[in-house]
């Protein structure tokens, strides 16, 4: 990577002293919004009976009792807003030293300590307690025993909202099946400041902060995941079932403001035991999301050194006209580069994705990998790419990793169709044609500054042009290109067929680098 900074451990204390995280929306006043109000008055987890309401407890409301009221309600009753007003009172699980409460949950014969929201117009929001810390959650859940059961299952119904809460030692915080939801502000696997993984076995780093933040089902729809973040996760951070639901603006393998202390810089500490533990990436699986403005960097499992470590971003085949876009992948909230130690975005026989503006650094494998006989009509544009040492080349593996790796799993015509070429390079003026072998009448033509270090990337997006009916295409450079820097290009198509049996939109790329008007630089990758 290029100019490479990073933040020292003491220097991001100080920033979390002073930053402002997410600010938890507060709740719209309940005698304006919700039909019902149940108020969690005890931060004591007084009995693990499924049927004991705040109906009947008024004066000892604990959550778990909130819970089985809210999931009896008669839709006449709902909407319902679960608030909180605990006492600020070591006995009830205050902290004076970070302002937050600690419920500490009894254990169930069941999986889920909780018994489900279920039903649909259910508000469960930790913001709502008075007192405390301003800008991160108040009200932190702590699972039984070795952190092997879930927390939280919204089973069905719709319009529900979860807000406000951190969530540590569970095996899954939060199971959503429900439609037209929020799930917002919320930490996953994060110590009670916000600063580390909240480890389920101090002495077992394999076992990370639990198995998964949150699993959405088959049946999840149209829902929004905002503003949380997650950390330590073994199995998958977030994992997107379901259709039209939207992944936006979460850190992922980060701390509470979107870092990495303790990330190394030496390269062969990086991806190791000593290395920033971050935990997994996320999944994505159905069609129709919307994977967008996150922050996804530090990802590492405590895994063995032969074993493959997750990757940032998992798209499966189902996930048909996805669009994942404007994520930083491998670069903090600050915009420095730290990595990830699997590939950034791994797509296999997906069909009409968008992979669009997103900006990729140190990937320890590929930034993008493309496999599968089923893959077509992907676009992948604007993306930028930076690594700092050359991809490597596992002896396992039929081909290197690249920027944008078209593996050999693909269908031939689209593995091996090249992008456009550059024929001339005169001060400003670029002019091009087709990619050898390879007519592209009337395709985009997009134009990334690279350097001549020998490894594939795209450093910067130029601009892009279109082609005509026969491929040949200009562009006008922004500024001139230095001694040591070339282009390379990514040609997207305008039509069925132009890459045999593939719709229009469908992008090759990268290019070899091309430099000057004499020069084509391709680089040379060690066996």
């Amino acid at each position: 990577m290029k100019n490479k900074v990073f933040l020292t451990f003491v220097l991001c204390i100080a920033f979390i002293a002073s930053a402002i995280n997410f600010s938890p929306a507060q709740a719209s006043s309940p005698s304006a919004v919700f039909v019902t109000t149940i108020t969690v008055n005890t931060g004591k987890d007084l009995s693990t009976s499924l049927s004991e309401s705040c109906a009947t407890y008024p004066t000892a409301c604990s959550l778990r009792r909130a819970i089985v009221q809210a999931r009896l309600l008669d839709v006449s009753a709902r909407p319902v807003l679960i608030q909180f007003n605990i006492p600020a009172t070591a006995d009830e699980g205050y902290n004076a030293a970070l302002q937050v409460w600690k419920l500490i949950i009894l254990t169930t014969s069941d999986q889920y300590v909780f018994r489900d929201l279920a039903g649909g117009q259910i508000t469960l929001d930790g913001s709502t307690q008075p007192g405390g810390r301003a800008n991160n959650p108040k009200i932190i859940l702590v699972g039984p025993g070795t952190g092997n059961k879930n927390a939280l299952n919204l089973s069905n119904g719709s319009n529900n909202v979860v807000r406000g809460l951190a969530f540590q030692n569970f095996r899954v915080s939060l199971t959503l099946s429900s439609g037209s939801s929020l799930i917002e502000n919320n930490w996953f696997g994060l110590t009670d400041d916000g600063t580390a993984p909240a480890w389920r076995d101090v002495n077992d780093h394999s076992q990370g902060s639990g198995y998964g933040g949150l699993e959405m089902t088959a049946a999840a729809a149209d829902n929004t995941i905002q503003n949380n973040v997650f950390l330590g996760i073994i199995g998958n951070a977030a994992t997107i079932r379901g259709n039209h639901n939207n992944f936006t603006d979460n850190y992922i393998g980060t701390n509470l403001i979107g870092l990495t202390p303790g990330k190394q810089t030496d390269p062969s500490l990086l991806c190791t035991p000593v290395d920033w533990y971050g935990g997994s990436g996320i999944l994505v699986d159905g069609p129709d999301h919307v994977i967008g403005y996150n922050v996804i960097t530090g990802i590492r499992l405590d895994v063995f050194e032969s074993s493959s470590q997750p990757d940032a971003i998992w798209v499966e085949s189902t996930c048909d006209r996805c669009s994942i876009q404007n994520n930083k992948i491998g670069v903090d909230s600050l915009g420095h580069d730290m990595g990830v130690c699997g590939i950034g975005i791994d797509i296999t026989d997906g069909e009409q994705i968008d992979v669009l503006n997103n900006e990729f650094a140190d990937t320890y494998r590929s930034a993008i990998f493309l496999n599968g006989s089923l893959y077509k009509d992907n676009t992948i544009r604007g993306n930028l790419i930076r690594r700092s040492t050359p991809w490597l080349a596992p002896a396992s593996s039929a081909k290197p990793d690249n920027a944008i790796l078209r593996y050999s799993g693909l269908p031939d015509a689209f593995e091996n169709f090249n992008p456009a070429k550059v024929t001339s390079i005169q001060d400003l003026t670029v002019t091009g044609t087709a990619g050898d072998g390879n007519p592209c009448p009337n395709c985009i033509i997009e134009i990334f500054l690279d350097d001549d270090d020998g490894i594939n990337e795209a450093l910067q997006l130029l601009g892009s042009t279109t082609a005509n009916a026969s491929g040949n295409w200009t562009f006008t450079l922004p500024f001139a290109l230095g001694n040591n820097q070339g282009l390379r290009t990514s040609s997207t198509t305008a039509s069925y067929n132009t890459i045999p049996n593939m719709d229009a939109g469908t992008t090759a790329g990268l290019s070899i680098l091309y430099r000057g008007p004499y020069y084509v630089y391709i680089p040379i990758i060690k066996r």
